[in-house]
């Protein structure tokens, strides 16, 4: 087959689009030619500034995944089967997938790690069912039971995600973020109240959104300690709140010093599935997604602001990183390739 593009970074805050060759599909596994990528505007913004996860500076991902120029970026991808190894079953050549993978335009996936999309999902959607795991993730950890309420820090697409899980599962939602337009999205998703972490009446609003108590489960999704305090000001005494964002940035505060050590809150992060999450581990928690947003039960349109071209990309990073907060769900077009 011919070179494909696909994003590469090459450097801190490089990103450039590369011929490369074609993947070979495995005997085990598939070839998919990509119709759509998305964008995760957190965590492509630290990987395209080149930002380690760890204090040693070694690591791009927590699981051991090395910080070495050049790499890919992006693991949202929604494609056509172009290829089917001999020894795979399940798939035939035309399946719609989802595939964690980054922006090219083929990828070649074991075939357990393909997820067949349901007919009534919108592609444009779909591509997001990654970053959707997140939110649901997070609310899992949480542990929320019938009639909780929970605070969401932090509106990018992740914040975003939880928030749409929270209407469809009818827990009661504040959302807070300094931008507007990140706050007008939210109001537009079904979030009961909206408030910047800077408002002067911020607890004010949370105790009438709350009936006095404060937030029951807190979902901190903004990649800063500032958040994570914000947080821990909005929950109740003896709430949750979680933590899913990757943060790069030191503490200026202590979350077990007074006022919040007397607050017996509990402090959890979330980040991927572990032994523990067999039930709703993520091909379950996928399929869940996949018919929520197939039966329209879940909404995130509101959230998806732009639609660009492979070419790009490399523009919307500089955007991104220069601060453009408009920019929230941006789905990549791939040429050639049915939707």
């Amino acid at each position: 087959m011919p070179a494909m593009k696909r994003l590469v970074i090459t450097g801190p805050r490089m990103a450039e689009l590369e011929d490369v060759p074609t993947p070979d599909c495995t005997d085990d596994g598939l070839l998919v030619r990509a119709s759509v990528t998305a964008l995760s505007t957190g965590t492509e913004m630290r990987t395209y500034s080149g930002k380690p996860v760890d204090p040693a500076g070694r690591l791009l991902y927590p699981h051991g995944v090395p910080l070495k120029f050049p790499y890919e970026a992006g693991y949202s991808m929604v494609g056509h089967v172009a290829g089917v190894g001999s020894n795979t079953a399940g798939f035939s050549v035309g399946d719609r997938v989802f595939v964690g993978q980054p922006h090219k335009k083929y990828a070649a996936v074991a075939a357990d790690l393909a997820f067949k999309l349901p007919d009534g999902v919108p592609t444009e959607q779909a591509v997001f069912l990654n970053i959707l795991g997140v939110g649901q993730l997070a609310l899992r950890k949480g542990r929320l039971g019938p009639g909780e309420n929970v605070a969401i820090v932090g509106l990018g697409v992740v914040g975003l995600s939880t928030l749409a899980f929270c209407r469809a599962f009818r827990f009661s939602t504040l959302a807070i973020d300094k931008d507007e337009r990140r706050l007008d999205v939210a109001a537009a998703m079904g979030a009961g109240v909206t408030v910047s972490p800077d408002s002067a009446d911020l607890q004010e609003k949370v105790m009438d959104w709350s009936d006095g108590r404060g937030a029951d489960v807190v979902i901190e999704a903004a990649t800063a300690w500032s958040a994570i305090k914000t947080g821990m000001d909005v929950v109740r005494p003896g709430g949750t709140v979680v933590v899913v964002a990757t943060h790069t940035d030191k503490p200026d505060f202590s979350p077990v010093s007074y006022p919040y050590s007397v607050k017996d809150v509990a402090l959890l992060t979330s980040y991927g599935y572990g032994p523990r999450d067999d039930r709703w581990d993520r091909r379950a928690s996928m399929a869940l997604s996949a018919e929520l947003l197939a039966r329209g039960e879940l909404d995130i349109s509101p959230m998806l602001t732009h639609a660009v071209e492979w070419s790009e990309i490399p523009e919307v990073y500089r955007r991104l990183d220069q601060g453009d907060l408009g920019l929230l769900g941006v789905v990549v077009r791939w040429p050639g390739a049915a939707r």
